[in-house]
């Protein structure tokens, strides 16, 4: 695929590689949660409990996400983009390499557990900025009508870091034996993740400063506090996109890479079919992203969203009748078609949100409202999919989660359209690629208590 500039190229690669190795490094520690932490860091719990500890402390790096997006966003609004996007990736590589240097339990006791907790949020805090940087980085150095494209690649940081993370461990478990793999095997791909030190020192050399960044600082319009200005003058745009990209969060955590495919074994998928499926899902993302992004370039960032939030909404109203009366093939190929609708929804987001917010803010809104969104969304669905069956008794109680949460993300999109704040197309766009009026278009008086 043909991007027109150079800069353009390089900010499309390093946001690809920057997102696709954080999520790496996020989805490995799912894997190794279930299938070593038990064993290595909490050998005092029962294997039920231990397995619960490993997954809430991935709840715990949710938690940090948001404020790693706030600490990284005042940094790449205040000072600039690179530096954002260079530090998150060097916390988020450094923090899970050490993980692979941990000393068990058996060595250190509990420091063991309280160190794995402490690294555990401090990578919470890199991906709470690095997806945010990247996003801006691709969408300020694109063209105009070419920003939904271009920032998508970002989005497909997401299932090509799934697909890494499930290979290496499939890839290192499958290489040695059982107990060379729980004593030492497991740290090798936790050591891989020092490739991002190196990516982030790659991209310190390697990319410039986008166009809009060197516009604020040539100008003196920087924000001195971008994290309180967003919060005094950009609320709404702020709680909208966390509503956007709850939906997404709780369809990728919650929904379609475990839960889904967890119950289609229940339902009598074989083994060899289910990881078929767990190899093709993310492979038909990686397709499928670029092409709605390129899509929403054509007929608007909300058109497209919606369309694919409605897909998911009613795949998850309807899973639950499919899962009880349908036959293996018929439940493969509606969860293969849920995964175009995932796509169509993802994909618009990362240029759709950049668009709501001013440059001088713009890392800080796009950061923090979807960490937000994945705090509401990713966390909750963590929890529930772990647990809210057993409580519950029923498998639907997930799906209507994601129901419901699908239905506040619609009403977010739903009402960018009654403010006219649609729809990304370069008729609709301003200077800076928002739908609002740009900085040097409204009057900006400060907000009380704010600097000018």
């Amino acid at each position: 695929m043909r991007f027109a500039t150079r800069d353009v190229r390089r900010s499309v690669i390093v946001s690809l590689m920057g997102t696709t190795l954080v999520w790496y490094d996020f989805f490995l520690y799912v894997n190794a949660s279930v299938l070593v932490f038990k064993h290595q860091f909490f050998p005092y719990l029962s294997p039920f409990a231990a397995t619960l500890t490993g997954i809430g402390l991935y709840g715990a790096a949710l938690v940090a996400r948001p404020v790693g997006g706030a600490l990284f966003g005042h940094l790449g609004d205040r000072h600039g983009r690179r530096p954002a996007l260079v530090g998150a990736l060097l916390l988020t590589g450094a923090s899970t390499g050490l993980v692979g240097l941990l000393p068990g339990y058996g060595q250190i006791g509990f420091a063991s557990p309280l160190l794995l907790v402490t690294l555990r949020l401090l990578q919470g805090l890199g991906l709470g900025g690095a997806w945010g940087a990247a996003t801006v980085v691709a969408h300020e150095c694109a063209e105009p009508g070419r920003r939904g494209l271009v920032s998508s690649w970002a989005q497909i940081g997401a299932p090509a870091g799934n697909l890494l993370a499930f290979g290496a461990m499939t890839a290192v478990s499958g290489a040695l034996t059982p107990a060379q793999f729980m004593t030492w095997g497991w740290r090798l791909p936790f050591l891989l993740s020092a490739v991002l030190v190196v990516v982030g020192l790659w991209a310190r050399a390697r990319i410039e400063e986008t166009p809009a960044f060197r516009a604020l600082a040539l100008t003196g319009a920087r924000s001195r506090r971008p994290v309180v200005e967003l919060i005094a003058r950009h609320r709404r745009q702020l709680l909208i996109t966390t509503a956007i990209t709850a939906g997404a969060d709780v369809v990728l955590f919650g929904f379609s890479f475990n839960y889904v495919l967890t119950l289609l074994r229940v339902a009598g998928l074989s083994l060899n079919a289910l990881i078929a499926l767990s190899l093709l899902a993310p492979l038909a993302l990686i397709a499928l992203i670029p092409f709605f992004g390129a899509l929403s370039d054509r007929y608007g960032r909300r058109r497209v969203c919606l369309a694919g939030t409605i897909t998911m909404a009613v795949w998850a109203a309807a899973f639950a009748p499919l899962l009880r009366f349908g036959s293996p093939p018929v439940l493969v190929f509606a969860y293969l078609l849920s995964l175009v609708g995932f796509a169509a929804m993802y994909a618009p987001q990362a240029a759709l949100v950049s668009e709501l917010f001013p440059s001088r803010v713009r890392l800080s809104g796009t950061a923090v409202g979807y960490q937000l969104g994945g705090l509401l969304g990713g966390t909750l669905a963590t929890y529930l999919t772990a647990e809210a069956t057993d409580w519950f008794k029923s498998p639907a109680v997930t799906p209507l989660y994601v129901l419901a949460v699908l239905v506040v993300s619609g009403t977010a999109l739903l009402t960018l359209a009654r403010h006219g704040e649609d729809d990304g197309s370069p008729a609709a766009a301003g200077p800076s690629g928002s739908g609002f009026p740009t900085p040097s278009s409204r009057p900006t008086a400060p907000a009380p208590g704010l600097p000018g």
